[in-house]
């Protein structure tokens, strides 16, 4: 198991999320970026984006160890 600092941006909440210091959540080693989603309960409808380290994971890709997380909300325009 280890622990993960997340950061929420646009509409994306969790329970007990504060915006000014993120949220700590603990996940078993090897969890995917889809599998954090499903337990921030974010859905893939929300169309998430998911970055670490300057870099956009895909959804497959598993969560490293001892990085910050930044979960953002895709923008959509015309």
């Amino acid at each position: 198991m280890m622990n993960v600092k997340v950061k929420l941006y646009g509409t994306l909440r969790f329970p007990g999320y504060q915006p000014s210091q993120g949220i700590e959540v603990e996940i078993p080693d090897g969890t995917t970026v889809k599998d954090l989603l499903a337990l921030l309960e974010i859905s893939e409808s929300q169309r998430a984006v998911v970055i670490v380290e300057g870099r956009i994971l895909k959804m497959d890709d598993e969560i490293p160890r001892r990085v910050p997380v930044s979960v953002l909300q895709a923008i959509h325009g015309g």
